[in-house]
């Protein structure tokens, strides 16, 4: 009688992006932390984004309104078709982040010097200093 291969066997004969992470290797995202170049900040301006980015990052109660009905109360100064882009903004810092404090857990990226500090002040300097430890602090939990 033949042996049938295991669920095991077959899932370590899969290549390709679906064969999952064991099997895959991950890619840096970023080579040289400091070749970073600095986002420019388009849709708002420092001080909105700021506003904005602040009750993005809510918790608790709060954090269950969407954000597009809160942020009318927080930015009555800018312009509500710009809130997806807004949204998105909010999105790439905290998943970008989130990301790079990945590859330094895993071994992709040294951490050397606080990298991940350096690498959200290089990429985000419109970032308060309050918000880029937020966000560092965020991708530490959503990394453990």
């Amino acid at each position: 009688m033949a042996k049938v291969p295991g669920s095991w066997e077959k899932a370590e004969s899969l290549t390709g992006p679906w064969a999952g992470p064991s099997t895959q290797p991950v890619l840096r995202i970023v080579d040289d932390p400091d070749s970073l170049t600095p986002d420019v900040l388009s849709i708002v301006t420092p001080e909105q984004f700021d506003r904005a980015f602040e009750e993005y990052r809510q918790w608790g109660p709060r954090a269950s309104v969407p954000i597009e009905e809160r942020w009318p109360a927080a930015l009555p100064d800018v312009d509500p078709s710009k809130y997806p882009n807004l949204k998105a903004k909010c999105r790439e810092i905290t998943w970008t982040v989130v990301r790079w404090d990945d590859d330094v857990k895993c071994g992709r990226l040294r951490d050397e010097d606080d990298v991940v500090k350096r690498m959200v002040a290089i990429r985000y300097p419109y970032l308060t200093q309050r918000h880029q430890i937020s966000v560092r602090n965020y991708a530490s939990f959503a990394n453990r």
